[in-house]
């Protein structure tokens, strides 16, 4: 998996010019580490498993070690208000939980008012 600065605009996959970049983290790149809350995990995992752009193949973490690694292949979306998007690949969830990977305040921010009940194709709460 490419490394992309967290909140450089995302151009992986075609999307919208207000689509921005977070946790895609490799090693040989510094990344910022924190205490998340409970809360924010948990709504984490809920957008994780909303998986958009599915790709072929896996993609192992490349900081854990052993032949049972988690991997992933595919991304999520939340919506940061507005028409602001932030993608990520779902092994953000294990980078937060594991690794200590601390994404942006205004990443954050947004997953904290995603609306779990709102429909499957939903990416957050405007």
């Amino acid at each position: 998996m490419a490394a992309f600065e967290d909140l450089s605009p995302y151009t992986y996959f075609p999307e919208a010019a207000d689509t921005f970049n977070v946790g895609w983290l490799a090693p040989g790149h510094l990344f910022p580490t924190g205490d998340t809350t409970a809360e924010f995990r948990d709504k984490l995992r809920l957008l994780c498993d909303r998986r958009v752009q599915q790709t072929r193949g896996l993609h192992r973490c490349d900081f854990c070690k052993g032949g049972d690694r988690p991997a992933s292949s595919s991304e999520m979306r939340v919506s940061g208000g507005g028409r602001r998007v932030y993608a990520a690949p779902t092994m953000v969830q294990h980078y937060v939980e594991v690794h200590g990977y601390r994404p942006p305040d205004e990443f954050i921010a947004a997953v904290l008012v995603f609306a779990p009940d709102a429909e499957p194709g939903a990416v957050g709460a405007d």
